[in-house]
């Protein structure tokens, strides 16, 4: 799964373009974009809640030697150094920075839709890219990966709302969740 979504990533090119939109100077960050994206693709695809604190445990529960190559472990003059749920959070939010739009209108940024459709392009192995324009469509309840709201109302993801998850699965109520209601396409025949 993990080479799968590496070549999806590579195929996509978005690591590097955003990686050289982050501000620079300081200590270098050691969680490079390329490896954040990797471990909140693993996080989606590993059925976690999309949380940043699953995409810091996706990225810390990797084999050794694919913790070192990605960056997760680094070595420090004090030795070595395992990624920091801080390290994750911080470099997520400098991509946000960079990915969001001045308005909130509802909208993604125009990086953030192209960043988007690039990650779906690449996605489609060549050999389906033209084998139906047929699609289905549907869409789904999808967790922020920030927390709710405090009492504050300040919250990291002010686009997202509470929504209502039904549950069709006898004795379990429906629930309130914060984040969003994301429509998906999918080729079929």
């Amino acid at each position: 799964m993990l080479a799968r979504l590496e070549a999806v990533l590579d195929a996509a090119g978005i690591a590097a373009s955003l990686e050289v939109l982050l501000p620079t100077g300081g200590r270098p960050r050691q969680l490079a974009v390329r490896t954040l994206l990797i471990g909140m693709l693993l996080a989606a695809t590993d059925g976690r809640p999309a949380h940043l604190v699953r995409v810091h445990q996706a990225l810390v529960g990797l084999a050794r030697p694919d913790r070192r190559r990605l960056g997760v472990e680094a070595d420090w003059r004090s030795g070595s150094h395992t990624l920091t749920y801080r390290q994750v959070e911080r470099t997520f939010g400098l991509v946000v920075r960079v990915l969001d739009r001045v308005e909130r209108d509802g909208c993604p940024s125009e990086r953030l839709a192209e960043l988007t459709d690039a990650l779906m392009e690449a996605s489609v192995p060549d050999e389906h890219k033209q084998a139906t324009s047929a699609l289905a469509v549907d869409w789904t309840d999808h967790e922020s990966w920030a927390l709710a709201p405090h009492s504050d109302g300040i919250t990291a993801d002010p686009d997202a709302s509470w929504g209502h998850r039904r549950s069709h699965a006898i004795g379990t109520r429906d629930e309130l969740f914060y984040g969003y209601y994301p429509q998906a396409a999918t080729m079929v025949r």
